[in-house]
């Protein structure tokens, strides 16, 4: 018959087995490590599928703008036609000001341009309906003088691929070359999708924009420019 351990052997046992329990758990600051590591994979990688969208977004040439648009207050009788898609405001809204470069890398201000109705048109030379559009865009400066109406045609390309802007648009019929390599009318006007326009009125306030392309030297367009 076996002898039953007595209570020595016992402490004797688990104090010998107790180094190597301690031993085969990990220590709290590598565990710590480890979810630090794991988080900055899956912000790594979140990132990296943002950029590969938004290339691809570039690749397709454009970006899909903001469905659902409203037409509303005094203008909304404008939105028809080839400005179907327009959305109108109750009332004027302020835009924030923006510093950008002009054709020949002088920095201008958005607000330098008050006093004059402002077809602001944000655009790129690897959006393809933006380069669709235009040549209407051009037609539509040839009707009026560009101290009473102004076309500005506004590129976020990058400040290296300035040939190619200037290429479209003097292919498009000499619109002026307005670049902001920095892209902020996405983030500071609410831009989401490409080609964007906005119409501003004398006063430096938005009145209406239109995601999307147009036809620009359509008739209803002179009309609602004429309103203003």
């Amino acid at each position: 018959m076996n002898e039953p351990l007595d209570e020595n052997t016992d402490t004797a046992n688990a104090e010998a087995q107790a180094p190597q329990t301690e031993r085969t758990r990990p220590p709290r600051k590598l565990k710590f490590n480890l979810i630090v590591a794991g988080l900055l994979v899956l912000i790594i990688a979140v990132s990296v599928a943002a950029v590969v969208l938004f290339r691809q977004a570039e690749t397709d040439g454009t970006v899909a703008a903001e469905s659902g648009p409203v037409a509303e207050g005094p203008l909304k009788t404008y939105a028809t036609g080839a400005l179907a898609k327009l959305e109108t405001h109750a009332a004027p809204r302020p835009i924030e000001d923006i510093s950008f470069l002009d054709g020949e890398g002088k920095t201008v201000k958005l607000s330098d341009f008050k006093g004059r109705v402002v077809v602001l048109n944000v655009w790129a030379t690897w959006c393809a309906p933006c380069k669709v559009e235009m040549p209407t865009l051009a037609n539509l400066q040839k009707g009026y003088d560009p101290q009473k109406v102004l076309v500005l045609p506004l590129s976020i390309d990058k400040a290296e691929d300035k040939a190619a802007v200037e290429k479209e648009l003097k292919l498009s019929g000499g619109l002026p070359v307005y670049m902001d390599s920095e892209i902020q009318p996405m983030s500071k006007w609410g831009i989401v999708g490409m080609p964007t326009t906005i119409i501003l009125d004398k006063n430096g306030q938005e009145v209406a924009r239109l995601g999307g392309e147009a036809k620009w030297d359509a008739p209803e367009v002179k009309a609602l420019l004429d309103a203003l």
